[in-house]
């Protein structure tokens, strides 16, 4: 793809929103998934799963999903991930690159093979529940692993706290933000009190309705999601100016004990330059 094409690309994203709350109402609400269930032709159908979903925040958008994986699937990626961890790093925002270790972040990460049929499938069913989002929007998956006294410190998934404007166009990677995540668990064998939290995102959960404790810790005010395996928070990362939410601000709690394994599904809101590992 050309310098020319690559913008043309770019500036479609940006004009269509991927990623944009319209967009998920395309795929979440005005075309009901039990059709694309029904149909036998989506992603999301998927043997031993039955994918559903349930908005958890509409600012900044969050959505809960249950068995975006099949057991099969979570087997085969942790068994991927296994030799290829290595010591995580953090965003060094004065180059924009993953290049520097930090006590905030004390776990393994692994990037999985962008060849691979099954990580192929995790992406196009990630960008399918984003809008039909392009493929080539999306970073190489990364596993990250936790193991007892490991965490996360609060922290956001952009790259810088003050991302470009969307138009900017360098022909970089640095070119585009992380506009969505999707956290993904593999392994949830840490107990109780190791989820991924949104400390800005407070709410009395029981008291709302006792139906949210099924997904979401009640015994944490702040929004706290208890890892299960198969399971994904997604979640979006920009404002419609392309601004950070400062709200998305989340952590992975340290572990008492066990293992927490998930699967970063970054995606970009323009075209990420992929590099098979």
């Amino acid at each position: 793809m050309n310098t020319e094409q690559a913008k043309k690309e770019n500036d479609r994203g940006r004009t269509l929103g991927y990623g944009n709350l319209s967009l998920i109402w395309i795929a979440l609400v005005a075309v009901p998934l039990a059709v694309y269930l029904a149909s036998g032709l989506s992603l999301f159908d998927v043997p031993g799963t039955q994918l559903t979903t349930t908005i958890v925040s509409y600012d900044p958008l969050i959505i809960y999903l249950e068995d975006f994986l099949s057991a099969s699937e979570v087997k085969y990626l942790k068994q991927v991930a296994q030799e290829r961890y290595v010591p995580s790093k953090v965003v060094d925002e004065n180059n924009e690159k993953l290049d520097k270790t930090s006590f905030t972040r004390r776990s393994s990460s692994a990037f999985l093979p962008g060849k691979d049929d099954i990580v192929k499938s995790v992406i196009a069913r990630a960008a399918q529940f984003q809008g039909f989002a392009p493929t080539n929007h999306f970073e190489n998956i990364q596993a990250t692993k936790y193991v007892s006294g490991q965490e996360y410190m609060p922290h956001y998934d952009v790259l810088s706290t003050k991302p470009p404007p969307l138009g900017k166009e360098n022909g970089s990677e640095n070119a585009t933000e992380r506009l969505s995540t999707m956290f993904v668990i593999l392994e949830d064998s840490c107990g109780t009190h190791c989820g991924t939290q949104f400390p800005q995102i407070a709410i009395d959960w029981a008291s709302e309705d006792p139906r949210w404790c099924e997904f979401v810790d009640c015994a944490e005010k702040r929004l706290t999601f208890p890892p299960r395996a198969g399971n994904a928070i997604f979640w979006k990362n920009l404002r419609e100016d392309g601004s950070l939410h400062e709200d998305t601000l989340h952590a992975g709690l340290p572990l008492q004990h066990g293992a927490k394994i998930g699967l970063n599904i970054w995606m970009r809101n323009g075209i990420y330059p992929h590099v098979s590992t």
